[in-house]
């Protein structure tokens, strides 16, 4: 009985080491429900071998209009040792960027930075100490009325019949509801509620992608936050223009450097619509303005990245974007979207000699490796310039 067992757990150990060893994309376990894949990574599950046995089960169109398929994988055409659900990215034409772009991006609601007082006719008025608001706080609604602009408070205030108002408040994830009394301001005899508040954010980043067919662009590979609370900012709206690149803030250990860009506000090429923590994005205008002169990439991933040589696009003065030399030091196996898919180190001389590696302002960086765009530059380790993370490019093209 023993010798019996022996030879179970011997046959079964083989088994395993047939299975990881044979079957398509290093072992089954990498492979997880639901993972977007190109078409030639898609063909290439589908190669199987003299093990491994795979087969379409199923076919239909997932809620992107990506064609979705169930698979069986079966060991020697036999035994079935993993069901797996995958989603075909369709065979848009994408363009890598790396052009430095300027960020408004109108907040859901107002953030708010501070107060003051109000000179009435029964002295000095604080409606802000004398509520429970915090500096921070974000304020989406009045008595139940949306406002996403001082305009919209105003108007309110131009009807305000004397009682408190009551304020819908974001806070930490919180939604508070806070009571406000308005002052009379004597000056201008208009209510007032003596609060510092603003509208939207401002800043300059990378693009990462543009989507040829639709014009949905992708950029930062991080979110955009408030500056007041460090959260993700939440938008109801925004617009990109061309920056460009004034010069180079070198980093010093313990603090990130930093691109300097400007832009105009006057000349709009897109809009926002989404800000997450892997990104912004929206539609530009005209594809052709941040494509000229550019063909189209094969779209790769976390099935494609691998540790070894890579590049970067990215712009570090005026408006010419460049290719940097970088390696990809190790890449994370990841059943779920994570900002930091892979770990890189820029080996681009003169990269290091303008930059000191990388800085504020190259996140959103496309990574490029064997002719295809596999991700984007997220973050820099502060210690060390030359080295960062990135995140797989079908992370943020699922956004």
């Amino acid at each position: 009985m023993a010798k019996n067992r022996k030879i179970l757990k011997i046959f079964l150990a083989a088994i395993f080491v047939v299975i990881s060893l044979c079957f398509p994309y290093q072992t089954y376990t990498t492979l997880e429900n639901d993972m977007y894949v190109t078409t030639e990574e898609f063909a290439e599950m589908l190669s199987g071998n003299f093990f491994i046995s795979p087969s379409v089960v199923t076919t239909s169109t997932d809620p992107q209009d990506n064609q979705q398929f169930v698979l069986d994988y079966k060991l020697f055409d036999l035994f079935n040792i993993k069901r797996l659900r995958v989603n075909v990215i369709e065979p848009d034409r994408y363009f890598a960027g790396g052009n430095s772009l300027g960020f408004t991006l109108q907040s859901k609601g107002l953030i708010l930075i501070g107060g003051n007082y109000i000179l009435s006719n029964n002295g000095i008025a604080k409606p802000f100490e004398d509520s429970d608001l915090q500096t921070g706080d974000i304020i989406t609604h009045i008595n139940d009325i949306e406002v996403n602009t001082v305009t919209d408070i105003n108007n309110i205030l131009n009807d305000y019949d004397g009682s408190e108002l009551l304020l819908t408040v974001k806070r930490q994830g919180e939604v508070l509801t806070i009571g406000i009394q308005p002052a009379l301001d004597k000056l201008s005899n208009t209510y007032k509620l003596g609060l510092w508040v603003k509208e939207d954010a401002v800043g300059v980043g990378t693009l990462t992608f543009i989507n040829a067919t639709t014009g949905r662009f992708g950029s930062l590979g991080h979110s955009i936050n408030d500056s007041e609370t460090n959260e993700c900012l939440e938008v109801s709206g925004g617009n990109i223009y061309r920056s460009k690149i004034l010069g180079v803030k070198r980093g010093v250990s313990g603090r990130a450097g930093e691109l300097m860009g400007t832009f105009s506000r006057e000349n709009v090429i897109g809009s926002v619509d989404k800000n997450c923590e892997y990104g912004v994005y929206g539609y530009v205008d005209d594809v052709g303005i941040l494509t000229d002169g550019k063909t189209s990439i094969d779209i790769g991933g976390r099935l494609s990245a691998r540790p070894g040589n890579a590049t970067i696009l990215s712009c570090i003065d005026g408006e010419t974007i460049e290719e940097f030399d970088i390696e990809i030091i190790k890449t994370n196996f990841q059943s779920s979207s994570n900002q930091k898919s892979m770990v890189i180190r820029v080996t681009d001389k003169d990269l290091i000699e303008r930059t000191g590696g990388i800085v504020q302002g190259m996140s959103g960086s496309p990574i490029i490796q064997n002719g295809k765009l596999i991700g984007a530059v997220t973050h820099v380790f502060v210690n060390d310039a030359t080295k960062g993370f990135g995140l797989y490019i079908d992370w943020m093209i699922e956004q």
